[in-house]
């Protein structure tokens, strides 16, 4: 099975580079998911907690549900910090591994490249002037047919 995305394997920092470019938008994306999908879990327990909490008298099974309300509420703050803090960490990384591959690829490996291209277009344009001046009508050649 071939992939339909091409691997940059030709050199390591445009690997470097593009694959944290990868993992900087996933990150980013995973990011606003996770902030969106916390907000959705608290709006759903926030009303119900707020009824319980303004209740005058509640019922064993209330005060267990309102008990459990909080903890709910305490550990979706919990998570939404830990969460926020590993993306961002995973933000960053891929960030700066995303500046380092572009970077040490257009110092380093594309200057190269440009160079090899460059003889590369002499070395045809060269080749071309003598295919030319081979095929040319000699003037000698001419008188002698």
């Amino acid at each position: 099975m071939e992939s339909k995305i091409p691997l940059p394997t030709d050199n390591i920092y445009k690997f470097y580079a593009l694959f944290s470019l990868f993992v900087f938008i996933f990150s980013l994306g995973a990011l606003l998911y996770v902030n969106q999908a916390n907000n959705d879990r608290v709006l759903r327990v926030y009303p119900e907690l707020a009824a319980l909490k303004q209740a005058k008298e509640l019922s064993p099974q209330d005060e267990v549900r309102k008990v459990l309300l909080e903890r709910l509420m305490e550990v979706q703050k919990s998570d939404q910090k830990v969460y926020k803090y590993s993306l961002s960490a995973l933000i960053g990384m891929a960030f700066w591994s995303m500046i380092f591959g572009f970077w040490r690829w257009h110092r380093d490996v594309q200057p190269r490249i440009d160079e090899a291209n460059r003889i590369q277009l002499e070395i045809s344009k060269l080749q071309l002037a003598k295919l030319q001046a081979e095929m040319a009508p000699h003037g000698s050649d001419v008188d002698r047919v």
